[in-house]
């Protein structure tokens, strides 16, 4: 069941306050119900046995009595029964005799099919929670866990403290393999000597090596990459990469991590000792391998700055040079022009300058930036350099790798200079005339330059890698072993839905795409579409819709009844709906202060304001305080939870379906300004500042289902297929089968690999009219579309790569590998490889298929646009939410990147979710007193309106009035409170 369908499970009363959407969704009785309580029952016990039946239903547990309970649902239930709704007292004193209370709940648990735990229940729970222990980071998520792993089997769920126990032990026990683990892999005078070092003082300084250790990177530079280098060498000699800590898992590993990440050095040093080594252990292996991915990752910024000033200095030699030709072409015109003398001296004369001319003239522009990065010998030597004690692995037949192993010997033999004779790898084409120059000096510049851009190259398709690297691995480790692939791959095939052969695949398909190019083709005849003389296809503007001043009224209207609203307000009103802070905490408040630092936490991840701001912004809260919340909703996961939760809740309010099926989504990205020194920001093109991505997916009806921060002006296609994914991933949510997207979010490998996990990617492309039509070779073209076509498709170079694909989607949908890291290893980079000329091939078809529809059908193209404006219209939001930059000192861990980006990301959802509840609110009141209010005016208006939120100012929470709903309560507080 999705998380918000789960949120009343485990709960041991029914809640003082309950919503009208909530009754409805979990409180309500069929005319089943109703018949069988009248049959068993007289009437004045049947509203107490009604509503132990509901919340046996939606808790998993049986009711002990009435100490608080919703006047709505009394009154709805009392109605549904035909009986007068009495008083709480009245019914409390019905459960005061224990054997009423007792057959009440036999009669709802036999009614219901629950059952009590027997012992071979408690092994099998036992054993689950042992299996998501290795991977929680805490145990009130195996609390959870274990609620909800009763509740899908109908067994009836058992008092917290029985429920604590077991989440316990399990953590307990898979703590002791963990350390069992730890101390195989790295012995007890070992462990003692990296505790011993970690805690020591580096030298010349009073910062620890674990404090120098936990610093981020700053701003992008030499200096920043000879850092991050240093700490790879000190993590390396201290042993860390040979660890082998493969029975622990990653989650776990990063879970430890961030304990120690989160913690001052002297309070990690006073745990427990065998606590302490498996988290120093964890800390130091994670950060080893996440400092080299850093570190690869600068280097490849590094080459690309290098290149493009290289790039630079090659246009302005080249505009220099531009100039001097003219003057040259002017002196010989001159001297052609000078009759004093003879023709003949004219003539030579001429020749000589024109040949000067010629010299100056020749090589392509990319040959010029080779010989300007060349000449950049310094900070070349420099980059690689900084890698020269990385312990790359690679495929012998690689040219980025045995150029790299030729520089690494030279290096070591102090060579600055290519003598005659010297053997060198093969450098390409490009490449050979400068590295095999006269000037021995100038050949091994140029070959330490192809070095570096051939390394890049090689790292980023995978064919050159290190074993401590978490995105830079071999490239099959990170699919399916060829030995499992052998027996697993019928099975495989048939869990993603996919045929065993590439001819069973492709035939349906060709058999659309001779449709869609039929239906091109009438469109063309219809004059719908048009194919100029120029060979570019035209199509016409989206026709408007009708009718546009009633919906701006209607949502004038709307709004207007809504009226202004405080954040803190929207925040637990949402929260109380949703219960989204118990999903954050992985238990129900303890305390007030405890629900108001974490939504401090929150605004202070997800807006423009940091912890010092947000104390001052709420009374009562310390900067400390909010701190700490920030610390424990990084890298969690809960974060995510929290926003499904929210989204789901959203989706299923009536209005909402009136939006969409929930089928369908958009993805974007959405640029957050950064400080320049970030070192993995980028300038966005746009807007001309420094900046970093949000990427977001929003669903149909308007929530924001995935999110992700990335780096800009990279290709998105990896992180929009990877989302989806990651959504439908999960068998009890609604699947989305279309995606759309815009230019950077499409690859035709990224079609390919899409459609084989299950769901369209739709691109609105940049320049469609330039586009063309990939067909297979031998295909009938119908009758003048031939000038849009390009016949570039090849079916066999599919039929010869299907089995590598389907290892390739397969090993996505297993979780070995993310989307993300599959595009980025298998795409461009990876061109000449089968398995990328097969996603290329099939993709090109795929973007065929797609085309037909989108060119000849326009309210598929409406469709497409209406996704994507949607998006749009929420990153406006977005950027209300979150209206400045991210502080200097912020965002330099991914981890803290991640909870800015899920922090925004729930915000965003808790607006959206506000909105849409007061909206259905509105409509039904105006409904109700008679004023018409049209569906499809409905469908076009949007809660993405936030001119009535108040995101700024004192921030003041009245927890008081949602404190039943939100704050844990002993039963003694629960009785007081509804006495």
């Amino acid at each position: 069941m999705p998380a918000f369908a789960l949120r009343f499970v485990g709960q041991e009363a029914l809640p003082p306050r309950l919503s009208e959407f909530d009754r409805e969704q979990f409180f309500t009785l069929s005319s089943a119900d109703v018949v069988a309580i009248r049959e068993q029952f007289r009437s004045d016990h049947r509203l107490p046995a009604a509503l132990m039946l509901m919340f046996m239903r939606v808790a998993g547990r049986p009711l002990d009595g009435f100490n608080v309970l919703p006047r709505n649902l009394l009154r709805h239930t009392a109605q549904v029964l035909a009986v007068s709704p009495p008083s709480i007292a009245s019914l409390r004193s019905i459960y005061k005799r224990r054997q009423t209370l007792s057959k009440h709940q036999l009669w709802a648990k036999t009614y219901l099919g629950l059952r009590e735990l027997e012992i071979d229940d408690e092994a099998a729970l036992t054993a689950a929670l042992l299996a998501q222990a290795a991977d929680a980071s805490h145990a009130d998520d195996l609390v959870q866990a274990a609620s909800h792993w009763l509740f899908t089997r109908r067994i009836l769920i058992p008092g917290a403290r029985r429920l604590q126990d077991w989440a316990r032990d399990a953590f307990a026990a898979v703590e002791a393999h963990i350390l069992g683990a730890v101390n195989a892999a790295v012995p007890p005078a070992a462990a003692q000597k990296v505790v011993d070092a970690a805690y020591s003082a580096r030298p010349d300084t009073d910062t620890t090596h674990l404090e120098w250790l936990k610093t981020p990177s700053k701003r992008h530079g030499p200096s920043t990459l000879t850092e991050t280098v240093d700490k790879v060498r000190y993590l390396k000699e201290l042993g860390a990469h040979d660890w082998n800590l493969r029975a622990v898992s990653l989650a776990k590993q990063q879970a430890y991590a961030r304990q120690v990440q989160a913690r001052r050095p002297v309070k990690t040093r006073e745990i427990k000792p065998s606590r302490q080594l498996i988290e120093l252990i964890c800390f130091l292996r994670v950060t080893l391998l996440e400092l080299t991915d850093v570190a690869l990752l600068q280097t490849s910024r590094r080459s690309q700055q290098l290149f493009r000033e290289a790039a630079d200095k090659a246009q302005s030699n080249r505009v220099r040079g531009t100039t001097g030709l003219i003057q040259q072409a002017a002196k010989a015109r001159s001297v052609l022009h000078d009759e004093s003398k003879t023709w003949q001296a004219r003539v030579l004369e001429a020749r000589e300058l024109l040949a000067e001319l010629g010299e100056a003239a020749s090589g392509s522009f990319v040959s010029l930036v080779r010989k300007a990065l060349a000449e950049d010998s310094q900070r070349v030597r420099a980059c690689l350099g900084a890698l020269k004690d990385l312990d790359f692995g690679g495929r012998a037949s690689d040219p980025g790798y045995e150029q790299w192993k030729a520089w690494s010997e030279l290096h070591r033999q102090g060579v600055t200079e290519l003598k005659d004779g010297l053997a060198l790898p093969d450098v390409g084409a490009a490449w050979h005339g400068l590295v095999r120059d006269l000037d021995p000096r100038s050949g091994f510049r140029a070959y330490e330059a192809c070095t570096m851009m051939s390394l890049r190259k090689s790292l980023r398709r995978g064919s050159v890698w290190l074993d401590h690297s978490l995105s830079f691995r071999e490239r099959d480790q990170m699919l399916i072993p060829l030995a499992d692939w052998a027996v697993q791959r019928d099975e495989q095939a048939e869990l993603l839905g996919m045929p065993k052969s590439a001819a069973d695949f492709l035939e349906p398909l060709l058999a659309n795409l001779m449709a869609g190019m039929s239906a091109v083709a009438e469109a063309q005849r219809r004059g719908k579409i048009e194919i100029g003389a120029d060979g570019m296809l035209h199509l016409p503007a989206i026709t408007a819709l009708p009718d546009q001043a009633e919906p701006v009224r209607t949502r004038e209207t709307i709004y207007n009844v809504i009226g202004n609203v405080q954040f803190p307000d929207m925040l637990l009103e949402v929260d109380a709906a949703t219960g989204y802070s118990e999903a954050l905490l992985g238990h129900r408040a303890q305390s007030t202060n405890e629900l108001v630092a974490l939504y401090g936490a929150l605004l202070a991840h997800g807006t423009d304001a940091d912890a010092k701001g947000v104390a001052s912004m709420i009374p009562g809260v310390e900067p400390t305080q909010v701190t700490v919340a920030m610390r424990a909703l990084e890298g969690s996961g809960r974060l995510r939870r929290a926003s499904e939760r929210v989204a789901e809740f959203q989706s299923r309010i009536p209005i909402a379906a009136l939006w969409g099926e929930g089928d369908k989504a958009s993805a974007d990205m959405m640029s957050l300004d950064v400080s320049r020194h970030l070192w993995n920001a980028r300038v966005d093109p746009r807007r001309r500042t420094y900046a970093a991505g949000l990427y977001t997916h929003v669903r149909d009806r308007w929530g924001i289902v995935y999110d992700q921060p990335i780096v800009l002006n990279e290709r998105q296609a990896g992180v929009a297929i990877e989302g989806i994914e990651q959504h439908n991933s999960a068998a009890d949510r609604i699947r989305i089968s279309l995606l759309a997207v815009d230019t950077h979010g499409y690859t035709n490998p990224a079609m390919a690999i899409a459609k084989l996990l299950g769901f369209d990617l739709c691109p609105r492309l940049r320049d469609l009219a330039e586009r063309k039509l990939y067909l297979p070779r031998g295909f009938t073209v119908p009758d003048g579309l031939e000038v849009v076509t390009v016949r570039r498709v090849s079916l066999a170079a599919i039929e010869r790569g299907w089995d590598e694909l389907l290892r390739l989607v397969a090993s996505i949908r297993s979780g070995r590998v993310s989307a993300t890291l599959a595009l980025q290893r298998f795409g461009s980079a990876a061109q000449g490889d089968p398995l990328h000329r097969a996603a290329e091939h099939l993709g090109r078809l795929l973007r065929t298929v797609f085309l037909c529809d989108y060119i000849g059908i326009e309210d598929f193209r409406r469709e497409i646009h209406t996704l994507l404006n949607r998006g749009e219209s929420v990153h406006q939001l977005q950027r209300a939410v979150y209206s400045g930059k991210v502080a200097p000192e912020r965002g330099r861990r991914r981890d803290e990147m991640k909870a800015i980006s899920g922090s925004h990301a729930l915000l965003t959802n808790i607006v959206l979710a506000w909105n849409t509840a007061r909206m259905h609110e509105v409509v039904e009141r105006l409904k109700r007193d008679g004023i018409p209010v049209d569906d499809d005016w409905l469908r076009r208006i949007g809660p993405v309106h936030f001119s009535h939120i108040n995101f700024r100012g004192t921030m003041k929470f009245g927890v008081e009035k949602f404190a039943a709903a939100l704050i844990q309560r002993t039963p003694g507080q629960a009785t007081r409170m509804a006495s």
